[in-house]
């Protein structure tokens, strides 16, 4: 007998990753670029008790944002992401990497003075060790939108949303959504009579009427005004409040190594285990990949369970990865038939 995910038949979520392909979702994105510095130690410096590293290579990836929008392309859907990047090498590698993969770079804009934000992580290890995270640099800040890029953004919508089967917000806090657009944007989306799924850092509460959320646990917490802890109890009554106050069908939680819990208006609250080992490799970006498999599998006609139970199995394949990583719809059929 295959063993379900979640409650779900493997059959069932490959039926329904089979439809994710070509569907074709707006993805209203904070874009960030993910920078992996990675050096050999050869040893301590004169000038301070700090390393010197010896630089092996420099990787360039989409973060934030931009992550949810590769990691829907690489699960063979169609992402049209709608957002901004500064005219810096950091949008320059962006922009590169979103036409190298085929995915339309037609909406996004770049500012006067707006710098990409991107997060640098200097990584160290010896020539046969497992490289380790030694700082993380931050830079660019958030930034209100001027009367020009919010009627480029209207526009944006007015002329996309009607080719459309899914929407995804994905809101770093960097300015590109805020309150006084928020309505305006989700008014937009249920006139198009789509269903928007969304990912936010610090603004989840402006988001009402929509069709789920997929916050992490301190997100959610933050929302509901409710701290949770490890109380499977706190945690349902956290999901429930939030998924009442923003009207949405449903929330899903993302656990860490607790898994997910998801919160839908038909059903009882359903908590799923970690898919495969406990042996996490690398967390960088698995919110992006939870939120862009939920929101892809939806648009494709899932159930929220059946979303989070596939989004499930996609975190569980990403943290096995270092670095931004995105999943394919091979892996995943994989980890799937193997049950």
């Amino acid at each position: 007998m295959r063993k379900a995910v979640g409650g779900v038949e493997p059959g069932r979520l490959l039926e329904l990753l089979a439809g994710i392909s070509s569907v074709p979702i707006l993805v209203l994105a904070d874009l960030v670029l993910d920078e992996f510095r990675y050096g050999e130690p050869v040893r301590v410096s004169r000038e301070a008790p700090v390393l010197i590293l010896n630089h092996q290579r420099t990787d360039l990836l989409p973060g934030g944002g931009a992550n949810a929008v590769a990691n829907l392309k690489a699960l063979g859907a169609h992402p049209v992401p709608v957002g901004r990047v500064g005219d810096d090498a950091s949008g320059n590698a962006l922009l590169q990497s979103f036409t190298r993969h085929g995915v339309p770079t037609r909406l996004l804009w770049t500012p006067d003075g707006y710098q990409t934000p991107t997060k640098t992580r200097i990584l160290a290890g010896g020539p046969h060790a497992v490289k380790q995270q030694v700082v993380r640099i931050d830079s660019g800040r958030p930034a209100e939108m001027t009367a020009g890029e919010e009627e480029h953004l209207r526009g944006s919508l007015r002329r996309t949303l009607p080719e459309c089967r899914g929407v995804l917000v994905s809101d770093y806090g960097y300015g590109l959504l805020h309150p006084a657009n928020v309505p305006e944007v989700l008014e937009a989306v249920k006139g198009a009579r789509l269903r928007a799924v969304v990912d936010s850092r610090t603004q989840l509460l402006l988001y009402r009427g929509i069709a789920a959320a997929a916050p992490n646990l301190e997100e959610a917490e933050t929302a509901a005004g409710l701290a949770v802890h490890s109380d499977p109890r706190r945690l349902e009554e956290a999901g429930e409040k939030l998924r009442q106050t923003l009207s949405a069908e449903a929330i899903l939680v993302t656990l860490g190594s607790r898994g997910m819990a998801l919160f839908a208006a038909d059903r009882e609250p359903v908590h799923l285990c970690v898919y495969g080992t406990d042996e996490v490799a690398d967390v960088t970006g698995a919110g992006d990949t939870v939120a862009a498999a939920f929101s892809a599998a939806l648009a494709a006609g899932g159930s929220p369970l059946e979303a989070a139970a596939l989004a499930n199995v996609a975190a569980g394949l990403v943290v096995m990865k270092r670095g931004t990583a995105t999943v394919s719809p091979a892996e995943i059929a994989g980890a799937l038939q193997a049950l």
